[in-house]
């Protein structure tokens, strides 16, 4: 799809390649002290088809829990073990180990899906070994964001799992210590307290970007002080949703599905997966009989598309043009074409500028002006 654009010069956006959506399974993982029972699996919306993808295999202790990039074709796990990072394929083929040696216990991961980051949680009995962690999905740029400092510090006790709206540049933490909900900047930076449980502890996070709401799982041994709760961005509308009762034991972790408004939730108490209708309601179970807790699933972490290119500022200087431009990725090549004649088929477009994101989703190109030359056309593209 292209979009037109006329502004001190003439300006074309267009997306070289799209890639189609594709039709999501459910993916969850299986952790347990027996090596074989440590799994990722995809399994249908209605149950069927529960594949198991990837089975923990000596190098691999614990399938502790996973994250899904459909887009780039991978399925993330950390190891709590061995204390490590693991990518496969989405057929659960060819695991690369992303990063070992991490501090302490990694519970937890989201993903910057455009910018193929991993954000995750390490959790211990050292207080400061609990923390939150970044690292890109070639194992470069490892960095730690937040370091919990407890009830005489920022108040964070255990980071166990987190949630990512990179839109909004907001990280949530869930905090089975001190029993709280936080919220901060991709940075680490700006913690607030968004909830708090009683009785129970949170243990998973998903996020509703386009209504800023985050939704997680409250747990506990005793099975009607199991929940699952909403609230908003800013700590207003905290709101029950689901209270487990019934077949439903332990409300483990979750994710959610927008697009069909369904929660799906595992339940470690019952071996089972569930789907619940987003606003709560009856639970409807997808698999049950598992031979190991659930401990994650994973609806479909991020969009379905690369998102456009766009220019965000145009300015001359003498005789250059600049262009500001956002929505590239890293790693992602973009081009620069320019004609004279915007009715010119692309095919002929003469290339001015080809370059590799490293760091940034946003760049900034320069070209000379021909100074003979009436008006100059340009397309922006990035594949």
């Amino acid at each position: 799809m292209c979009h037109f654009r006329a502004t001190l010069v003439s300006l074309t956006f267009c997306l070289l390649l799209s890639l189609p959506a594709a039709a999501q399974p459910v993916y969850y993982n299986t952790s347990s002290s027996t090596p074989a029972n440590n799994t990722l699996h995809s399994v249908a919306t209605d149950g069927a088809n529960d594949t198991i993808l990837f089975t923990a295999n000596g190098s691999v202790s614990r399938c502790t829990a996973m994250a899904v990039d459909a887009l780039d074709g991978k399925l993330f796990l950390v190891d709590a073990q061995s204390n490590a990072i693991w990518g496969v394929n989405l057929s659960g083929t060819s695991a690369v180990l992303i990063k070992s040696g991490l501090t302490s216990f990694p519970t937890d991961l989201a993903l910057d899906v455009l910018n193929q980051r991993i954000y995750f949680t390490t959790s211990s009995t050292i207080q400061g070994n609990n923390t939150v962690q970044v690292i890109n999905y070639d194992g470069t740029g490892a960095a730690t964001l937040f370091a919990a400092t407890g009830s005489s510090g920022n108040g964070v006790s255990r980071c166990t799992a987190l949630a990512l709206d990179p839109s909004h540049s907001k990280l949530f933490l869930a905090d089975a210590g001190a029993q709280r909900i936080w919220s901060m900047s991709l940075t680490g930076s700006g913690l607030t307290a968004l909830a708090a449980t009683t009785n129970c502890f949170p243990i998973g996070l998903a996020v509703n970007p386009s209504n800023q709401q985050v939704y997680f799982t409250a747990s506990s041994a005793l099975q009607t002080s199991n929940f699952i709760q909403r609230v908003n961005y800013d700590g207003s509308g905290l709101t029950t949703l689901f209270t487990a009762a019934g077949g439903v034991q332990r409300c483990t972790a979750l994710d959610l599905d927008l697009t069909h408004s369904s929660i799906y939730l595992s339940d470690a108490g019952a071996g089972a997966l569930w789907r619940i209708p987003l606003a709560g309601g009856s639970a409807v179970s997808v698999v049950s009989g598992l031979s190991a807790t659930a401990k994650r699933v994973r609806w479909y972490g991020g969009p379905n598309s690369r998102p456009a290119p766009g220019i965000t500022s145009i300015r001359l200087s003498g005789t250059d043009v600049l262009l500001s431009a956002t929505n590239g990725f890293i790693g992602g090549t973009y081009y620069v074409l320019t004609s004279t004649n915007v009715a010119t088929p692309l095919n002929q477009w003469q290339p001015v500028s080809t370059n590799v994101l490293s760091a940034s989703g946003s760049f900034t190109l320069t070209n000379t002006l021909g100074s003979a030359l009436p008006q100059e056309f340009y397309i922006l593209g990035v594949q």
